[in-house]
């Protein structure tokens, strides 16, 4: 078995919702003590990628559920998630459970789709980091080639700045506009998996904040069940934070709605208070 070291916190996916619950959990164990250790690597997808950028960073968890009570320049979209899990199973069902085929077909459409363009997007998630290049601390943050649905896991080393590495792993299918990188298009790494905990294979103690919840009705993207039995049947001690009743009401069924993020980051303070922090080495 791997000699397993280190921590690792993993941000999944879950739209502008979801960053603010995050962004209150992490708030909510701060004030209960936890500290994210120097060395702590941090994996984001989607929502997560904004969160985990800005925290290896160093920005306070403190400060970025503050700016979730101050407006923001943010862009509401039609969207519901309980639907996209629908057509996720309608999909699976088309390509006779070929999850590579269901991944390149969802790129074919986030390729077809009209959206806003790169530069409007770029802006909107500029906005949202406090710094535009790599942090120092390690930081993967995932997306996927549109083109063969191949997951990208892009860091400091990978040659896409920061913002355009979070522009890719927010790309919302007919949402959002793809990302080019070289001949590449990227999109939402969420596609791959919702929270891609995998990535933290290696490291002895993991914390995962997965605002979708386990979504075990989505074939296409919601393995979180299968990625943590896969970490600790390896040795990692684990700890998995969804949302409960109030966190869920307060995320909603549209994600990328802006108006549910005052009440979503409320909701993650709250629950933060109530949780544990980094689980213990096993």
């Amino acid at each position: 078995m791997q000699a397993l070291a280190g921590t690792a916190i993993v941000l999944g996916g879950g739209g502008v919702a979801g960053v603010a619950w995050m962004t209150g959990i992490m708030a909510g164990l701060h004030r209960r003590g936890f500290r994210i250790p120097p060395d702590c690597l941090l994996v984001g997808t989607s929502a997560g990628s904004v969160v985990s950028a800005e925290l290896a960073h160093g920005v306070s968890a403190e400060t970025l559920v503050a700016r979730q009570f101050q407006e923001a320049d943010e862009m509401f979209r039609p969207y519901s998630q309980r639907e996209a899990n629908t057509r996720g199973r309608a999909l699976m069902k088309k390509v006779g459970g070929d999850r590579s085929m269901a991944r390149k077909r969802v790129g074919e459409f986030a390729l077809a789709s009209r959206t806003p363009s790169l530069d409007t997007r770029r802006g909107i998630i500029r906005s949202r980091l406090t710094h535009a290049e790599w942090p120092l601390r390690p930081l993967r943050l995932v997306a996927m080639d549109a083109i063969t649905g191949d997951a990208m896991v892009l860091d400091r080393e990978g040659g896409l700045d920061l913002v355009d590495a979070v522009m890719a792993s927010c790309a919302v299918p007919g949402v959002w506009p793809a990302v080019p990188s070289g001949e590449r298009w990227l999109v939402d790494g969420g596609l791959r998996s919702l929270n891609n905990a995998d990535l933290a294979s290696g490291k002895a103690r993991v914390l995962v904040l997965a605002p979708l919840g386990y979504a075990d009705d989505n074939p296409v993207c919601g393995h979180l069940r299968a990625e943590v039995d896969g970490l600790r049947e390896a040795g990692a001690s684990v700890q998995v934070i969804v949302p409960d009743g109030s966190s869920a009401d307060a995320i909603g069924d549209n994600v990328l709605d802006p108006g549910r993020r005052a009440a979503s980051a409320e909701a993650g303070l709250a629950q933060g208070l109530r949780e544990y922090g980094m689980p213990e080495a096993g």
